[in-house]
């Protein structure tokens, strides 16, 4: 409690050093010059701060003038009303009494959420349990994985459900739906059969997949990525986490065009782009009005094929396709790293029109060159050609993480992270509101707060349409005390409870008995510096005469409730620290007795006080840091406390 009662002193030395710093120096610490500067233990100056996780505040306000206001609550039937407008009531006595049988309701389906909460709470606990033991995958193979797309491990139609092998699982025996049926597959050929999807972008084709022993990959080769390439489609691998008795998705990557294009960049590093070809354009989209860099040396045969610059994923109209057919020429695309800037041939393809028996035959093209036809262009080269396109005969087969990698990994274990403590405050937030209703319940006759007279009685439909209280009290003369009590003792503290009162003014000690408990908590910060803490006001009436003001803090405790204690930690009033080009610092005794400057780490600031981290400690001796006296080399002098001398 000695903390709390040297907050008027606190107050007075941040008021003393605004008057010091505004008369510009005229208050002195030491009065004559060359007088020895006092020092006083860190230990005795320490102000401390009470912790933030106790039952009650410690601390409480007198009031002489409250009021009791009773709101309309559409959740409670009023039974009888016991005053009249001027009646005199005194604390205790029956204001209104009502049915509670839409609260027990009310109270019953809280208790239904709350256990929902717990249940989810389990749930992703255990699924962050099990998070936190995976291994996470390879991030590189032979092939390295750029490009290869995260999809989200828990996409649409497919959250939180068990994967099947092919004999069809059942379920697992958390009661979720199992996924369709179907082959978990250890490495991916043509011959690999999806369990869904027509390989389109708005329905892949979808893989279970499961490594080897040994391995965190899974292989898709080469005769597989061709096909994907000619095709167009677009695959969906999901990882599931057993080869024969699959029960949940791990993890799923998606892969289409361009990230195999970009698979096989990174498995060919290619060849320095040629100063020749610089300013060469690069094409996104090959029309037939495209025209090659090595036009007027070029036939467009296989010894002499036109040759185009282009990015990546470069698309081919129909104009440009039937073109090539019709004319029987062969064209060779190298593709670069960058369109803007071009500085590496990553790798080239040939599309050879000379290979007309590939191509289905188009009933509406006479075989020849039509630029002004309007056809929609093909998504990738090949798509509607079948066997004209070839990237060529050396594509590598691709290793693709069977698994999260460690960056998706903490990614995911993150936002089970967040989920808990979201999941955590709803239930405290519910469970806070469960202990409101079960007090509701227990309480279906409100009585008086304050001694006073009943100032207004309105009917339910007044109230309500007025937005007003259904009953007004005001208080007569008397001292009323307001403290606060945590969220985690809202349900300890009740009517009538005992509450000791120590004035910080002169330390008289006086007995209250808590009149009522808000089920509004009170704004952050007011009551404690726990972001996560919640404090709830209640109000206790003091027992006969009392020699208190209006607006006098006092200490409080209330029997079976902790009400706190002085952190271990140093804190000073801000008047002892300085700033010097952004580093706090203090004056203490050094070597010699002399004064010395000593730079400090600060953290927090408590009710005026900041904490000192580093650079003191109990036994050090500080001075107040004004003054004429007050600089390095200067006399000291020991004293118990600098609050004696005013600062």
């Amino acid at each position: 409690m000695k903390a709390f009662r040297k907050k008027p002193v606190i107050i007075s030395v941040s008021c003393l050093l605004a008057a010091v710093l505004a008369a510009g120096g005229i208050v002195l610490a030491v009065k004559n010059s060359g007088t020895p500067v006092p020092v006083a233990p860190v230990s005795t100056m320490n102000s401390g701060y009470w912790n933030d996780n106790s039952d009650i505040a410690p601390y409480g306000n007198v009031t002489t003038n409250l009021n009791q206001d009773i709101s309309y609550d559409e959740s409670l039937i009023i039974t009888q009303v016991y005053v009249q407008e001027g009646d005199t009531v005194q604390v205790g006595d029956p204001l209104v009494s009502y049915d509670t049988s839409l609260v027990a309701l009310e109270l019953e389906m809280k208790q239904m959420q709350i256990d929902g909460i717990g249940l989810n709470i389990q749930n992703v606990q255990a699924e962050l349990d099990q998070l936190k033991k995976t291994a996470p995958a390879a991030t590189a193979s032979a092939s390295p994985l750029a490009g290869v797309l995260l999809a989200a491990s828990r996409s649409a139609g497919t959250s939180g459900a068990p994967g099947v092998s092919e004999t069809a699982a059942s379920g697992s025996s958390s009661g979720q739906t199992p996924l369709p049926p179907g082959t978990v597959w250890q490495k991916i050929t043509p011959d690999s059969v999806p369990y869904q999807g027509n390989g389109t972008r708005e329905n892949p084709f979808r893989y279970y997949v499961f490594p080897e022993e040994g391995k965190t990959t899974v292989t898709v080769d080469r005769e597989y990525l061709k096909q994907a390439l000619n095709d167009g489609t677009v695959s969906i691998f999901d990882t599931v986490d057993s080869l024969s008795d699959p029960s949940r998705i791990v993890s799923s990557w998606e892969m289409d065009f361009a990230s195999i294009m970009e698979l096989i960049q990174d498995s060919r590093p290619g060849t320095p782009f040629p100063e020749e070809l610089k300013g060469q354009p690069v094409w996104e989209t090959i029309t037939a009005d495209s025209v090659p860099y090595n036009i007027d040396s070029a036939d467009g045969t296989e010894q002499n094929p036109f040759r185009f610059l282009c990015v990546p994923g470069v698309r081919m109209d129909g104009a440009f396709l039937r073109s090539a057919l019709a004319h029987q020429t062969v064209s060779v695309f190298e593709v670069v790293d960058d369109a803007a800037s071009p500085s590496r041939i990553l790798y080239s393809f040939t599309l050879n029109g000379q290979n007309a028996a590939a191509v289905p035959d188009d009933p509406d093209d006479p075989g020849t060159e039509d630029p002004g036809t309007d056809e929609p262009g093909t998504e990738d080269p090949g798509m509607e050609d079948p066997g004209i396109y070839d990237p060529g005969s050396d594509i590598p087969d691709i290793d693709i993480p069977a698994g999260p990698t460690k960056d998706e990994l903490d990614r995911q274990i993150r936002e089970k992270e967040e989920l808990l403590k979201s999941l955590d405050l709803d239930k405290r937030t519910a469970g806070l509101e469960l202990i409101q209703l079960q007090k509701k319940l227990s309480e279906g006759t409100v009585t008086s707060t304050v001694n006073g007279t009943v100032k207004a009685v309105r009917s339910e439909e007044d109230a309500r349409l007025e937005n007003a209280p259904l009953i007004s009290v005001v208080g007569e003369e008397g001292f009323y005390i307001t403290g606060a009590v945590a969220e985690t003792a809202y349900d300890k503290i009740e009517q009538g409870m005992d509450v000791t009162v120590t004035s910080w003014n002169d330390g008289m000690t006086y007995e209250a008995s808590v009149t009522s408990v808000s089920s509004t908590p009170a704004p952050a910060n007011s009551y404690g510096n726990n972001p996560n803490m919640s404090y709830y006001p209640f109000t206790a009436v003091i027992r006969g005469e009392a020699s208190l003001q209006n607006g006098d803090g006092v200490d409080l405790s209330v029997p079976g409730l902790e009400s706190g204690g002085s952190s271990d930690g140093i804190y000073l009033s801000q008047a002892f620290v300085r700033e010097e080009s952004g580093r706090s610092y203090v004056y203490k005794k050094g070597e010699k007795d002399r004064l010395t400057k000593q730079y400090v780490e600060t953290g927090k600031i408590v009710y005026g006080t900041v904490e000192i981290r580093s650079g003191l400690d109990m036994e050090d001796e500080i001075a107040f840091p004004y003054g004429r006296d007050v600089k390095e080399g200067a006399k000291t002098r020991a004293v118990d406390t600098l609050y004696d001398y005013g600062y």
